[in-house]
């Protein structure tokens, strides 16, 4: 009768996350205004972006306007109302209002639309997302946030068509918010023969998001072997769940690049 005997040794590992955005749309920029429902919300989707004729440079009366904040493309903040189911431009703001109290003469800019300080968005159609609840940052400063619910409102020449709600639009799981749970279970579930060929390897592991917890990829980067890989992404393939992210009526891809390398002692075993 053999009896096997593994010898356990303090673990020095190296683990780290990073995540990226693949995510085809529109450049950071500062929030428009939407006044609905009595609450005025922050909204990053800009149906003057929408009327052809629109050139932020001419807003202000040719003063300039320059946003003060890294990688933003706006200079300017829009304030949307919408009433009786119509969708109304109410006021332009300077990005730096409150510094300098500019705004635009919505008179001379819509003089043959305005009615009652207000201009019906007839060139808009499309969707507005109205974000609800907690947030989480994702992506580099200023990145963006995904809230954990959202409205769309779907609008057809100013006028509002349709609203949907969902919730539940991001999840982050146990093995991003602490890397010694990802540890914890490649030691558990990796068996000791594959866990000796990858000593002292310098590994990437790359965890792609997908379009629920449950739907995720991995890739490998550092192992010449291919069934040496193929074990390890067959492994980590098993993971209960994984990070999810949505926003704006679809989902986001999320890269989690961990760099992985193992520099304990070969385990060895006895008769």
């Amino acid at each position: 009768m053999t009896k096997t005997v593994l010898y356990i040794i303090l673990l020095t590992m190296n683990i780290g996350f990073c995540q990226s955005r693949n995510y085809a749309g529109q450049p950071y920029a500062e929030p428009d205004l939407l006044i609905w429902k009595t609450d005025t919300i922050q909204i990053q989707t800009f149906p003057l972006y929408s009327l052809s004729e629109f050139d932020q440079k001419n807003l202000f009366e040719n003063k300039e306007i320059k946003p003060e904040c890294w990688g933003c493309l706006k200079n300017y903040t829009a304030e949307w109302k919408i009433i009786n189911r119509k969708l109304y431009l109410s006021n332009i703001y300077s990005f730096n209002y409150k510094k300098d109290s500019i705004k635009t003469d919505l008179n001379k800019l819509f003089p043959d639309k305005i009615k009652n300080n207000l201009i019906l968005a007839d060139w808009f159609s499309g969707n507005l997302f109205v974000p609800k609840g907690e947030h989480i940052w994702m992506s580099q400063s200023p990145g963006f946030p995904i809230y954990q619910s959202e409205w769309k409102l779907t609008f057809e020449k100013g006028i509002l068509e349709k609203e949907d709600f969902k919730t539940g639009n991001y999840y982050k799981s146990i093995y991003t918010e602490n890397s010694k749970n990802l540890i914890d279970f490649i030691d558990n579930n990796l068996d000791s023969e594959t866990r000796n060929k990858i000593k002292n390897k310098r590994i990437s592991i790359v965890f792609k998001t997908g379009k629920s917890k449950n739907d995720y990829s991995v890739s490998i980067k550092g192992i010449d072997d291919e069934n040496l890989e193929k074990k390890l992404i067959s492994t980590l393939k098993t993971l209960p769940e994984f990070d999810y992210y949505y926003r704006h009526g679809e989902e986001l891809t999320q890269f989690f690049s961990i760099p992985f390398i193992d520099n304990r002692p070969l385990i060895k075993t006895k008769e």
